[in-house]
């Protein structure tokens, strides 16, 4: 990998929005993409998703497991990277994609194992990825901290569709990128979370299934991931960090 390229770390990348960043950042020249996974079963789907791209020029994808489930201590996530990408020595942007979503019940109903799962996945597991791989982000001359969260993780806009667990995880993912953006001030750090939109994924699709919604999601995973892109692209500590952002911009209310 050359020093000069510009490295990404994407969790949950063998589909959906993840798949769909990580193809769209290996087409740019000079990048490196070490894209997590959670067993072997997907990282060969993500290998052969890769395989069929066009890959910019010095561009390269590092595909290593890691599945967060349940924690995942920093210290193995370090020892994972390390032996799979010997040669990263700094990373520029990290991108927590990877979620869990269980059903969307009503808070009268909604589950201690639910919400235990949910938190582990979706608020746990991006903290402590964060408090692993800071090491490397303070080598960057611009580091990004993106924890891909959802409106229906807003506390102040929330709608009378039911969330369970997975809005409360979100919420609480949101509250720890907020108190990373606040704590790193000094370093220079962008922190902020990102709102991809109503997405046609699998998760997309479920949430039409559990709101009875009469249509499907409105936006396709190109016109999230390219809007998402953007958003990081021209992410800055003074207009970004610390948010909820849209993928179209938009700042959504905590």
């Amino acid at each position: 990998m050359p020093s000069t390229n510009k490295v990404y770390v994407i969790t949950g990348a063998n589909r959906g929005i993840g798949l769909g960043l990580t193809q769209k950042l290996l087409q740019r020249p000079n990048v490196t993409v070490i894209a997590s996974v959670r067993n072997t079963e997907a990282a060969a789907s993500l290998r052969a998703e890769t395989e069929n791209t066009t890959v910019g020029e010095n561009s390269i994808v590092h595909i290593i497991e890691l599945d967060f489930s349940s924690a995942v201590s920093p210290e193995k996530i370090s020892q994972v990277l390390a032996e799979s990408t010997a040669s990263i020595t700094h990373i520029d942007v990290l991108i927590c994609n990877a979620a869990f979503i269980p059903p969307l019940t009503p808070a009268v109903s909604t589950s201690a194992e639910d919400l235990r799962t949910s938190f582990e996945v979706n608020a746990i597991a991006p903290l402590l990825l964060f408090q692993a791989l800071w090491p490397y982000l303070k080598n960057s001359s611009a580091p990004q901290y993106v924890a891909v969260s959802s409106a229906v993780g807003s506390i102040a806009a929330q709608e009378p569709f039911p969330g369970g667990s997975y809005g409360a995880s979100k919420a609480a993912l949101n509250w720890l990128t907020r108190a990373i953006h606040l704590q790193h001030e000094s370093d220079g750090l962008i922190a902020f979370s990102l709102h991809p939109g109503w997405v046609q994924t699998r998760a997309g699709y479920y949430s039409v299934k559990q709101w009875d919604y009469p249509g499907e999601p409105p936006l396709t995973i190109e016109e999230s991931v390219t809007g998402s892109l953007q958003v990081i692209d021209t992410a800055t500590r003074e207009n970004t960090s610390g948010k909820l952002v849209a993928y179209n911009g938009d700042v959504v209310a905590w």
